[in-house]
This record gives C-alpha cells, sequence and structure tokens, in this order.
C-alpha cells in the first residue's frame, strides 16, 4: 500500500466515524481492503487513531471505539 493509498484510507474511515458520531454510535466497525492488512499500515492506523478507547483488527474489521465526549 503506498502513502497516498493509506491516507486516503484513513479520510474514509474518518469519515465514516464522523457519520456514526453525528448519528449517535460509539463504535465504528471498518471493512479494511486486503491491502491493508500488512503490519506496516495496521501499525500506522494504530497510530492514527490512537486518542481513540479502543482500536483493534480482527480478521479484516477494523474497530474503533469513540472516546466520550463531553456535553457543552
Amino acid at each position: 500500500m503506498t502513502n497516498e493509498e493509506l491516507s486516503d484510507l484513513i479520510l474514509s474511515i474518518k469519515l465514516e466515524v464522523k457519520d456514526d458520531y453525528q448519528a449517535g454510535v460509539k463504535t465504528t466497525n471498518y471493512k479494511l481492503p486486503n491491502a491493508a492488512l500488512a503490519d506496516e499500515v495496521i501499525e500506522a492506523l494504530h497510530a492514527n487513531f490512537e486518542h481513540y478507547d479502543s482500536v483493534s483488527v480482527e480478521g479484516n474489521i477494523l474497530t474503533l471505539v469513540h472516546p466520550e465526549q463531553d456535553d457543552e
């Protein structure tokens, strides 16, 4: 996976997370393409989403548990 493909993947995940957040969903499950299952890509995803309560990959599903948001 090229750097540009990784950037596009991260952007796509962020858009899905935003949609889920706006819909009140607290966990996002994102189906990763096979090219994203390389260890280097998984490490980059963990690093990019480290501020989430939980980041895990099982099979080809990335699961992000959204951090609690303060209601202000």
